[in-house]
């Protein structure tokens, strides 16, 4: 070993030694189906009169990723194409030992608003916040842990809702939907995926 080497490890190794542990989080991806999203057309209002509509890729979700740290939950939805002016609501179902929560994640154009529900009553949370990334086609909420009472774990689930208008026919418009954990249906209830154990 060179002399170079010999220095550079005998001043790497007591540094490395003294350097806080970094925070570790559980995380846990989840797959979806490709282009299993519905719509609702004409008049329907019941979800089991929704119809494939395979070919609108902005409401597909094609992946969950969630990492459950100590102080942080980050939930990752990723798309196939998520649109730049969209109309779109991401609901994430936060289930914890404590109890049900609800992230609402509005994408109206401009910044996402992000607020956290639970039951009837919206949370105070802090911290509380959401990015879109268009080249990656992900929307990534994050929380502080202490907004669901640090809990020692959770599941997750995602719906996602889009409403999209007709150019030739601006009255017309067009809802879809997409749930994370369900193959091509959409129920009352958000499917959740596996529990996610805090690390």
């Amino acid at each position: 070993m060179s002399r170079l080497a010999t220095r550079l490890v005998a001043v790497l190794v007591p540094v490395a030694l003294l350097a806080p542990a970094a925070a570790r989080a559980e995380k846990v991806v989840t797959e979806d189906a490709v282009g299993d999203a519905v719509t609702l057309v004409d008049e329907a209002v019941d979800l089991d009169e929704a119809v494939p509509a395979p070919d609108h890729e902005a409401t597909d979700v094609i992946r969950t990723a969630v990492a459950h740290g100590a102080k942080r939950l980050r939930v990752g939805v990723a798309f196939r194409a998520l649109e730049r002016d969209p109309f779109q609501f991401i609901v994430i179902r936060v289930r914890t030992p404590q109890g049900n929560y609800e992230l609402l994640v509005e994408r109206l154009g401009g910044k996402p608003i992000t607020s956290i529900d639970r039951g009837p009553r919206t949370v105070g949370c802090d911290g509380l916040g959401a990015k879109v990334d268009l080249r990656a086609d992900t929307v990534t909420a994050s929380l502080p842990t202490s907004c669901l009472d640090a809990p020692r774990w959770v599941q997750i689930g995602a719906g996602v809702v889009s409403v999209s208008g007709q150019q030739a026919n601006p009255e017309l418009v067009a809802a879809y939907a997409d749930d994370a954990h369900r193959d091509g249906a959409i129920r009352d209830n958000i499917a959740t995926g596996p529990k996610v154990r805090r690390g």
